[in-house]
This record gives structure tokens, C-alpha cells and sequence, in this order.
């Protein structure tokens, strides 16, 4: 009787054993989320900003700032000035961060999240603003943007016929007109004065893949004038 009961708390031991020891399971690496855009406060879009520390005539400190976005370890701030066409890129893990510009010029700026453990980022969008200048009372409009056709895209069309449009924004809210430059060779030579809309049509050789380029020069009523870069596009 003993060694038969002697048998069964063996046995039970060893089920409480087994058992315990199929309940067990691995803890899961935790998820790590990819990071979402930031949203951007200041300086304002498409606005002229008075702010900043005036360092010279020619170049101010302003500071860049923006609200936080979730699953981000870091931001990159990347900061265009828009007339020399030079990016200046600044890392920082708050949400705001000071830069040099120069004074009397136009920038955009955009910020990218990241996050530790993931390649992913996300881009907040673009703003463009003036950066003030000593005296100055009006501000040269914006250097357009390509809307269509994008720069470096391929086009495939059988029409002798494509429409340009373009976007242009002006601090002082008095964009006026635009000249069109549009040729096979870069720079490209003038085709039309005083454009009063975002848009042309321009004549093209579908089928031989060509390669066009055009820029576009936008005009205030005040007269002053900016130089949007060059912009191409291949038809096949």
C-alpha cells in the first residue's frame, strides 16, 4: 500500500512538472511603432519673419520650432535657402532648435522624425518663409514650384501639346505675373511674358524622347522678381 501510494505522488509531481512547464512561453520582443510627422509652428508659412537675433546686416539667429510627434527619439531639421539653393541640416532631440540665416532671403524648412530601432521616418511638410531685412519694406515672391510636370519626370504622350502649371506664393500678398522659359538646352531660352496664370501650354515632340527643360520667373507689383530653378522632364 505504501509503495503504491508512493507511486502516485511521483506521478503527480511529475504531471505539476510537466504542466508547469508547458505554460511557460517566451516573452515577445516589444513593437517598436514607426514615427509620425511632426507638425510645424514657427516661423509662419508664406509669411516674412520679423523674429530672431540680429547678428549683422547680412545674418540673423532664428529659432525653429514645432510640436512633437508620436514614436520619435530625434528630429532633422532640414533648412533651404531658397535663392542659393544651399540645404543646412540640424539634429536635435526637442522640438525646437535655433539656426543662422542669411537676412532678406527666402527659405523653406521641413522636419524628419526618427526613431531608434527602425529605418522608417516621416516628413512633416514644407513651409516657405522670408527671413527679414534691415529697412526692408517689400519681399521678392517666392521661387515657384513645379506642379506638373514634376522635374525628372518621363512622359509618355502621343499630343504635340503639354501644360505647365506651376505654384507661386508671395510674402506681401501682391504676386503679380510670370515669365516662362522653356527649350530643348539648359538655360533655357524666354517663350512668354507676363503670365497672369499658374499654367501654359507649350508645344512638344512626343516619341524621340527629348528632354525639355523650363523655369519660371515670378513678378510682384512692386516689381521684384525671383528665379525658380530649373526645372526637366523627358517625353518619350
Amino acid at each position: 500500500m505504501l509503495k503504491h501510494q508512493t507511486l502516485l505522488i511521483g506521478l503527480f509531481i511529475l504531471l505539476v512538472s510537466c504542466s508547469g512547464g508547458e505554460g511557460e512561453s517566451e516573452v515577445p520582443d516589444p513593437v517598436i511603432e514607426n514615427p509620425e510627422a511632426a507638425t510645424l509652428v514657427f516661423p509662419y508659412e508664406n509669411e516674412v519673419c520679423l523674429e530672431g537675433n540680429i547678428l549683422s546686416e547680412s545674418e540673423s539667429e532664428v529659432t525653429f520650432e514645432w510640436n512633437s510627434s508620436a514614436h520619435t527619439d530625434s528630429y532633422t531639421v532640414h533648412i533651404e535657402n531658397l535663392m542659393a539653393g544651399q540645404t543646412q541640416t540640424l539634429n536635435t532631440n526637442g522640438v525646437s532648435i535655433t539656426a543662422k540665416l542669411q537676412r532678406n532671403t527666402p527659405y523653406s524648412w521641413q522636419v524628419e522624425s526618427k526613431a531608434e530601432g527602425v529605418s522608417e521616418t516621416a516628413l512633416s511638410p514644407i513651409w516657405k518663409f522670408y527671413n527679414a531685412g534691415e529697412g526692408t519694406e517689400t519681399y521678392a515672391p517666392f521661387p515657384a514650384e513645379a506642379v506638373n510636370p514634376k522635374t525628372g519626370a518621363n512622359i509618355n504622350t502621343s499630343s504635340n501639346l503639354l501644360t505647365l502649371s506651376w505654384n507661386g506664393n508671395d510674402p506681401d500678398d501682391d504676386l503679380m505675373e510670370f515669365d516662362v522659359y522653356f527649350d530643348t538646352v539648359t538655360p533655357p531660352s524666354h517663350l512668354e511674358n507676363t503670365v497672369t496664370e499658374s499654367s501654359l501650354n507649350v508645344s512638344i515632340s512626343p516619341g524621340n524622347g527629348t528632354v525639355y527643360y523650363w523655369k519660371i520667373v515670378s513678378r510682384d507689383t512692386e516689381n521684384n522678381t525671383s528665379h525658380s530653378e530649373i526645372f526637366q522632364f523627358k517625353v518619350n
